[in-house]
């Protein structure tokens, strides 16, 4: 799934969210998550796409996630200055990325909150979870975005073989009243082939491509659990 992932990502043009999500760690050989990734959130909302939309997922769409969302500590979408601490700044680029194993974002967490003074430890902390939210809404807004181009290109291939298969009907009439075009049929039946083929691989991959803002926000609410375990409010 990970290379399918970053197949995705990269022919949208999502590079930053490739660069933070394609990677492998967090899953085994098989695909599957890992046990540190395995995390309880609540079931995604799931719908019936609706015809013409260019969301195409069963998969409610979320435009932003909220810190209600995923933490019951303290709301965090006003704080907008976690970036002036450079230790939080690196802190945050790092456990969000699925890169890092959740058991190495953990201890990272952990070896961060032992060092801050206990005072000062629970707004240290949101101020961290602040930078997390904040990115981690960055990169599922690329992604979010970048599926529903994924769908509009789709609905736009979806129309040219519409097309072609008319232009083949037609073609098919004329050679039947006599017309010698039977080279002309092989080559637009070839391009009709190969587009139908790239358009059914790709509308193949699409459920996997509605999986990655799930997983977003499970990594989300993971890093969320973590820093929460180490705050006393």
């Amino acid at each position: 799934m990970a290379a399918v992932i970053a197949t995705f990502l990269a022919t949208t043009g999502i590079m930053a969210a490739a660069t933070a999500w394609a990677g492998p760690p967090g899953q085994m050989q098989d695909g599957s998550p890992t046990p540190a990734t395995q995390t309880e959130v609540p079931a995604a909302n799931t719908k019936t796409p609706e015809p013409g939309s260019d969301w195409p997922c069963v998969q409610r769409k979320i435009d932003t996630l909220t810190s209600a969302q995923i933490w019951d500590g303290p709301p965090v979408e006003e704080i907008k200055n976690w970036r002036d601490d450079k230790e939080i700044a690196e802190l945050v680029s790092y456990v969000i990325s699925r890169r890092i194993e959740m058991d190495a974002v953990e201890e990272a967490i952990k070896n961060y909150a032992e060092k801050v003074p206990e005072a000062e430890r629970d707004k240290k902390l949101t101020l961290l979870f602040a930078g997390v939210l904040h990115e981690t809404n960055v990169v599922r807004s690329s992604v979010v975005n970048g599926i529903e181009t994924f769908q509009r290109r789709q609905r736009a291939r979806a129309k040219r073989l519409e097309e072609q298969g008319k232009e083949l009907a037609a073609l098919h009439d004329r050679a039947a009243k006599g017309e010698k075009i039977s080279q002309e049929i092989d080559t637009l039946q070839n391009h009709y082939d190969w587009n139908a083929r790239v358009f059914k691989e790709r509308q193949d991959n699409l459920p996997l491509a509605c999986e990655i803002p799930v997983l977003i926000e499970q990594r989300a609410f993971a890093v969320a659990r973590a820093i929460r375990s180490h705050m006393n409010d």
